[in-house]
């Protein structure tokens, strides 16, 4: 254990950050984001950087008096939040200033989140670890109703922190009782001495069906998913997109560590809870997806169904399952930031209620299309077939069909539950699934075989060189890393062989 700031420079680094947009929204109160942006990038892959130089990936260290640690999968998340942060930005720059949420305010929220994001994945103990719970989500119930003036807006942020905080109560509860039974806050204390009680311990019991339930709200999984599709329906795309990915990184990281260590005397329960959570979100999130004609309510409920794909692989309580969730994790990550990248590339001038929409036209204003609706997709391949090449790639990798690195998701998390005795979960897993491709491959229809006169007419905002570019990266590397996956796999799999605490 060491109290040496230096593993600390990543978060330093995001702090001073945060201080000197502060200071540029205070001293110039009408100055737009672009400084701001560019600062918030600088510090994004400094932080990256530091993470990489500072960290030793083969020697786990505790640091700060055990209340943090230091690995090689934390490590590996960390990277992927700051990564995930810095390619949402640059996607939804144009949209940003589109929507007039250009502002110093914006990237401050952003970079306060993902300083919670960091804390909860070097989490090694209960004070950090919900501290940094609470810094990732409070930015975000703000993040959501930035438009002030778009009633869906206001209304997803006002849903998501009523949500948010029953969620938060119910995992300090747990937390509670966890201390409660074992005297401790401190990760691993906890574990040698719920290894001393095992399962025989009620409180622990209670604690962990409380954690699990604040867990359940962080992953947005069945039966407490009612806040996602509102939200990414609600908020502005580069705020959905940020919440798709980059906190669901950080719920991960916490479900690993708990399950692989304070509380792994509790494996069979862990299993009975997340086996229904598991079943309850593929299903639901495969079945209401076919309902939804908004793209971004469909995303919603697709990513409720993946994280039940992700608990699969979780739920089997060994190395092979933490392994095949993390590589889950990645690959949902990078497909979704393309679907999303795409997706900030069309018009967008609001995603409020079409009453708004109906009432600008009705007064004369020119509305642009929101670019949200499936049918906004129709005939895109005629407009833009960069674009609809791209989204054809995200949804058929989000769909798992190979080569795509999303198919080797799915066939990791299927593979090691079948291996280790869950035929039944894998057989819902399948099913699902096949059902799920369904909206998937319906979008591509509507883009590539259903052409519009009116498609035809409609003009895209062009995207910057930037921008088209790293999109389009990010589209080759679903492909290259579909034809090639043992690269990742290995990645999470040293990963854990070097992580020694999870």
């Amino acid at each position: 254990m060491t109290f040496s700031l230096i593993p600390l420079i990543p978060e330093l680094t995001l702090l001073a950050a945060l201080v000197l947009i502060l200071l540029i929204a205070t001293l110039y109160p009408s100055k737009d984001g672009a400084a701001a942006y560019r600062l918030t990038q600088l510090a994004l892959w400094i932080a990256l950087l530091a993470l990489w130089l500072t960290q030793d990936i083969k020697n786990p260290q505790l640091i700060m008096g055990g209340m943090l640690l230091r690995n090689a999968t934390t490590l590996l998340m960390q990277s992927a939040a700051l990564i995930g942060l810095s390619l949402a930005l640059l996607y939804g720059r144009a949209s940003l200033i589109r929507q007039k949420l250009w502002q110093p305010e914006t990237f401050l929220l952003f970079l306060c989140s993902t300083l919670g994001v960091l804390a909860v994945i070097g989490a090694y103990h209960f004070v950090p670890l919900y501290l940094g719970l609470e810094l990732m989500a409070l930015p975000i119930y703000a993040m959501v109703a930035l438009r002030k003036d778009d009633a869906l807006s206001i209304e997803a942020g006002l849903k998501y922190f009523f949500l948010g905080a029953l969620a938060s109560g119910f995992m300090l509860y747990g937390i509670s009782l966890v201390y409660g039974a074992t005297g401790s806050l401190g990760l691993f204390a906890i574990m040698h001495q719920a290894m001393e009680s095992g399962s025989s311990s009620t409180l622990l019991l209670l604690g962990l069906i409380f954690i699990v339930a604040g867990l359940g709200f962080k992953l947005s999984v069945v039966p407490f998913h009612m806040w996602a599709p509102d939200v990414y329906r609600g908020a502005p795309t580069v705020v959905a997109l940020f919440v798709s990915t980059v906190p669901k990184l950080a719920a991960v990281a916490l479900l690993l560590r708990l399950m692989s260590g304070p509380l792994s005397s509790l494996l069979l329960q862990w299993q009975t809870m997340l086996a229904l959570l598991a079943v309850l979100s593929m299903v639901i999130g495969a079945v209401v997806a076919i309902a939804q004609p908004n793209l971004k309510r469909m995303l919603a409920y697709s990513t409720i169904g993946h994280m039940g794909y992700l608990l699969l692989g979780a739920l089997v309580g060994n190395q092979y399952g933490f392994a095949s969730a993390l590589f889950y994790i990645l690959t949902y990550v990078l497909s979704n930031l393309v679907a999303f990248g795409v997706l900030l590339s069309m018009n967008e001038t609001s995603d409020g209620d079409d009453k708004n929409a109906s009432s600008g036209h009705a007064s004369g204003k020119s509305v642009l299309s929101r670019g949200s609706d499936l049918e906004d997709f129709r005939g895109l391949y005629q407009r833009s077939p960069a674009r609809a090449v791209l989204m054809a790639l995200a949804m058929l990798s989000l769909a798992g069909v190979p080569p795509l690195l999303g198919f080797y998701g799915k066939f990791a998390v299927i593979g090691v539950a079948l291996m280790n005795g869950f035929v039944w979960l894998s057989i819902i897993a399948i099913l699902t699934s096949v059902i799920a491709a369904f909206y998937y491959l319906r979008l591509v229809r509507l883009m590539f075989f259903s052409g519009s006169d009116e498609g035809k007419e409609a003009a895209l905002p062009s995207m910057s060189v930037i921008s088209r570019t790293v999109l389009a990266l990010n589209g080759l590397a679903l492909l290259a890393l579909g034809l090639f996956p043992g690269a990742l796999m290995n990645i999470t799999a040293q990963a854990l062989a070097w992580a020694g605490l999870l």
